[in-house]
């Protein structure tokens, strides 16, 4: 990219000197080559704005069909409401992060118009890996310790009042309501592939 610039800006120099210096119906010639070289800069320019403006909405439509995944999860057993407390030994799925990862690592949002997005995604991978490690944790303890009272324990723990359930509830919906992610600004198509990408 680097040559290609620079030698269309060498070309182009060289070709308003030429223009200036020429007179009468050759000065059509570099006048011609001045305004190619003008579509070839304008071009690479587009060209990569375009393309990021194509990875943003790939991105935005893969983080919002992840977040509406994990909304779904929190609202099936057994982390719904009303869901009784379990009488055996289970493992708890999972929170997923893989778009929002690969959207973060690879500074696809713009640093300016989604700053706000981009903290709050960053909010929601640390809460959500904390709530992977929570539940990992509550496995093991689960099938180590025979006791119905730890089962208990960890139903009561998920499910108290500003427990770890409604703090990921409440930050999915605010994610969710944000103007990028909102389901009128996303439009379906290219998600899947740039999940699959991630």
């Amino acid at each position: 990219m680097v040559v290609t610039a620079g030698s269309l800006a060498v070309a182009f120099v060289v070709s308003a000197v030429w223009w200036s210096r020429s007179s009468g119906t050759s000065s059509f010639e570099p006048a011609v080559q001045v305004l190619g070289l003008l579509g070839g800069i304008t071009g690479i320019v587009a060209e990569r704005w375009a393309a990021g403006r194509e990875r943003r909405a790939e991105a935005l439509q893969a983080i919002g069909e992840e977040l509406q995944d994990n909304r779904k999860i929190l609202a099936t057993p057994p982390f719904a409401v009303g869901t009784a407390q379990p009488a055996r030994r289970q493992v708890y799925p999972r929170m997923n992060l893989s778009a929002v990862n690969a959207a973060l690592s690879s500074a696809v949002l713009s640093p300016r118009r989604d700053e706000t997005l981009a903290g709050m995604l960053h909010d929601w991978r640390n809460e959500a890996e904390i709530f992977n490690h929570q539940l990992s944790l509550a496995e093991i303890l689960a099938f180590t310790n025979g006791s119905d009272e730890v089962l208990r324990d960890l139903y009561q723990g998920l499910h108290s009042a500003d427990g770890p359930l409604e703090r990921m509830q409440d930050q999915l919906a605010a994610l969710l309501a944000t103007s990028p992610l909102a389901p009128a600004n996303v439009k379906p198509g290219n998600g899947s592939g740039a999940r699959s990408a991630g």
